[in-house]
């Protein structure tokens, strides 16, 4: 039956081009999904590489407000403990704190990520600076009260972080750790100076300050021999620079002074406004040391994110490429395998409807001698697949054997004819046709 051919159920069965498809669609699912796991993985890369440039420009940032900040502690921790001469410098010097407060805010504008909120939390912290300010101004401050305030402050924003020590790569981690090392180094030294300064006029340190200053240069000592271990001899030579100016050398020899006194201070061994310029000084080159660890961090930071960025933008070329040539192999085979089955079955209609008779006819009915050409063969578009061009040629092979059978029996006919053939012989023939 011809029903038979097009299945038992209900439904058309279903045509090769969509076989063919859903094969492909099959096959182009597995590396999608796949390219979609690594796009997803590159992302991460560089969003983590773009967070951590941002977070070491915002670290460099801080540094520079909280650098501000040991200074202020350092004048007016000795204001209040009697240096009267650092009157003249507080003002020029909280200018300078609020300007590095004023930058630290605007780096944060627009920023809303972890990191950005502990900075924010922090600085909570300044809201008290303004009544330290007016109670030294006043001569109601008190040398511990400034002291304890200006640390704790500083070390609550020195102590943040911001993530840099958690990334991934080792270069940066170990930058980032040389410049944590230092800032304590900077810190200590820092404490070491205000804490006399806070003591030196009265004569000896105040209540228990010299247990406090002895705990504070060990802490100076340990991070100093804890920085070769993440630092790189370049940045090693950077910190040894800064420790043997002769100003570094005259700080040491009065910090030798306060370390043999027991606990008593004079000015005469440590003359404050000395004391003040050597530290300072000190301070200053501890400075130019971490700012230029600051940039190692940041330009280690900024080629880790311009990398990422390359290798996301390569990424997303090949996997465009990739979706590019799959889907080329997919028009192909459609093209070569499902297109031409398509056109040559509506030529193999063609010929069994109309061309293949008309031949055999003009054969039956032509001029005897003179016989007509055999039917044209099966045309398929170009590119069409190799079992494709078999199933035409094979097609071509019946139609002309066909077409030979009907030239055949024809010529037979007409000889049967001519030599007087019986009527039973003549319908034998057209039988056969």
């Amino acid at each position: 039956m011809p029903g038979a051919r097009r299945g038992t159920g209900h439904t058309a069965p279903r045509t090769i081009r969509t076989r063919l498809l859903s094969i492909l669609v099959l096959a182009l699912a597995v590396p999608l999904a796949l390219l979609g796991a690594a796009a997803a993985e590159q992302i991460s890369a560089y969003r983590n590489a773009a967070a951590t440039a941002d977070n070491a420009r915002l670290e460099i940032t801080l540094q520079g407000l909280v650098h501000e900040l040991q200074k202020e502690r350092g004048l007016t921790t000795g204001y209040v403990g009697g240096v009267r001469e650092f009157g003249a410098r507080l003002p020029a010097q909280r200018k300078a704190t609020d300007a590095a407060r004023a930058r630290l805010h605007r780096a944060l504008v627009g920023r809303d990520d972890a990191a950005a909120a502990s900075v924010r939390e922090s600085l909570g912290r300044l809201g008290g600076l303004a009544g330290i300010r007016r109670h030294a101004g006043d001569g109601t401050g008190a040398v511990k009260d400034t002291f304890d305030y200006f640390t704790t402050t500083i070390t609550g924003l020195d102590r943040l972080g911001l993530g840099l020590d958690d990334v991934h790569d080792g270069r940066l981690r170990a930058a980032y750790h040389a410049l944590h090392v230092l800032g304590n180094v900077k810190e200590f030294t820092g404490e070491e100076r205000a804490i006399v300064l806070g003591s030196v006029r009265s004569g000896r340190f105040r209540a228990d300050d010299y247990g406090r200053f002895l705990q504070i240069r060990a802490g100076r000592l340990a991070a100093l021999e804890s920085f070769p271990r993440s630092a790189t001899r370049a940045q090693e030579r950077r910190l040894d620079a800064a420790l043997t100016t002769p100003d570094a050398g005259r700080a040491l020899a009065y910090e030798g002074v306060a370390v043999r006194g027991g606990g008593r201070l004079g000015s005469r061994g440590i003359p404050p406004m000395s004391w003040w310029e050597s530290m300072t000084s000190t301070i200053n080159g501890l400075r130019d040391v971490q700012t230029s660890l600051g940039r190692d961090v940041e330009h280690r930071a900024a080629g880790l994110e311009s990398a990422a960025r390359r290798d996301l933008l390569l990424f997303v070329l090949f996997a465009l490429g990739t979706v590019a040539a799959l889907g080329h192999l997919t028009l192909d085979c459609v093209r070569s395998v499902s297109t031409p089955l398509a056109v040559l079955a509506q030529q193999a209609r063609e010929v069994a409807g109309g061309r293949l008779p008309r031949a055999v006819a003009s054969v039956r009915n032509g001029t005897p001698g003179r016989n007509p050409g055999p039917p044209v063969p099966l045309a398929v578009p170009d590119r069409s697949a190799a079992e494709v061009l078999d199933i035409a040629d094979a097609f071509d092979r019946v139609q002309r054997a066909l077409f030979d059978l009907a030239t055949e029996q024809a010529a037979r006919r007409r000889a049967e004819r001519s030599s007087g053939g019986s009527p039973a012989q003549l319908l034998q023939v057209g039988d056969r046709l």
